[in-house]
């Protein structure tokens, strides 16, 4: 029995057994307009590219690019009629964890990408206007693109932006959120998942040849020319300087190779997401370990603190015995006089004057009032 047998009963929506999910198609339907494809996969343990395989093949209509964003900016949003179909169940074998490249060889391209630039993305709609292909940066690439993290030769700005129009659509379809933001100069796109970001680029590649000789003496000392060939790069983070790379190659180009990168995000968002966790839990015990030092430390300075005042009080209590003990001898003394009235005033006075002072110092009765708290005044 898979674990999302338990994991996922509030869905309660197949049976699993012996490796195998069997999908009953109303349930299905229900279901993915109920949560991104994205988020029920995980319920279901499975990728998103295999239940978006499973709604193929049962005929199950899935929500169009940006339908999970305007529900949540509250905007009127459309859910279709669920279709005919042959087939009511249909059971998917899960065969344990697969590799990129098995997963590609037993899939099925689901991701499109059109040949004309109609009702584009938002962002690509963006980098699209701020585009320049008369101006060339150092590189050989077009300059602008904001806020779009793409840098191409002026003969793939139209190739770079179709791909991206599709791959930003089937992000926001899936239920993913792609975000951009500013860095001084610089803009970078990212997928947000919970709290972890990851960055996508589109660049081309292109050679470096060293001149052989400069036009002005602060010319740059190499020269770059694009090949025409274009990789995707997924980055856990923007200063990293190695990623999961997406490219043209000898037999298939980028364009064909996009499914790959939701099995590349998916990788990454566990690997981030696990890193962040034990982060936080790093975090959260060192938190605790300063706050027992803290403690200790608050404890050590309260018991020094209570130390120091009873030493104190300790001297003062010495001193007001010694100036008791001064009082009755002078007592002693008057006795043995013979005062007049007027005399014996004056010793009254110094003697009550004496006291109060001898009193003040004496700390005993305002201890005693301390170490029975309140309930002792009486």
């Amino acid at each position: 029995m898979r674990p999302f047998a338990h994991r996922s009963s509030s869905i309660n929506l197949n049976l699993i057994t012996m490796g195998n999910i069997t999908f009953h198609r109303e349930r299905l339907y229900d279901n993915v307009w109920s949560k991104p494809v994205s988020h029920l996969a995980k319920d279901f343990g499975i990728t998103s590219h295999q239940l978006y395989k499973v709604c193929q093949e049962l005929n199950v209509p899935t929500p169009s690019s940006g339908y999970w964003a305007k529900k949540r900016h509250n905007k009127t949003v459309k859910k279709p009629a669920l279709p005919e179909s042959k087939k009511e169940t249909y059971t998917l074998t899960v065969r344990g964890k697969l590799t990129s490249s098995e997963k590609t060889v037993n899939s099925k391209k689901t991701i499109t990408v059109s040949k004309r630039l109609t009702k584009p993305h938002i962002l690509v709609k963006q980098a699209r206007d701020d585009i320049d292909k008369n101006s060339l940066n150092r590189f050989n690439r077009v300059r602008g693109g904001r806020p779009l993290d793409i840098s191409v030769s002026p003969d793939n700005v139209k190739r770079g932006l179709l791909i991206l129009d599709a791959l930003l659509k089937e992000l926001e379809k899936r239920g993913y959120s792609v975000h951009t933001e500013r860095h001084n100069s610089s803009y970078w796109t990212y997928i947000k998942i919970d709290k972890d970001k990851m960055y996508i680029q589109l660049r081309e590649e292109g050679t470096r040849r060293k001149r052989t000789e400069k036009k002005h003496s602060w010319g740059y000392e190499y020269e770059y020319n694009p090949t025409g060939k274009l990789k995707l790069l997924l980055l856990e983070n923007r200063w990293q300087t190695s990623s999961k790379v997406l490219s043209d190659t000898k037999s298939e180009k980028l364009e064909d190779r996009l499914d790959e990168f939701f099995f590349k995000l998916e990788s990454m968002a566990e690997k981030i997401k696990s890193k962040r966790l034990k982060r936080e839990e790093r975090h959260k015990k060192r938190e605790l370990e300063q706050q027992i030092e803290e403690a200790i430390e608050d404890q050590e300075k309260s018991e020094q603190e209570r130390l120091a005042k009873l030493k104190q009080r300790a001297n003062s209590f010495m001193k007001s015995q010694y100036i008791y003990d001064f009082i009755a001898e002078i007592e002693n003394l008057q006795s043995q006089l013979d005062l007049s009235e007027e005399e014996q005033l004056k010793f009254k006075g110094w003697l009550i004057w004496t006291r109060n002072h001898a009193d003040r110092l004496n700390p005993v009765k305002q201890m005693v009032k301390e170490i029975l708290g309140p309930s002792g005044n009486n």
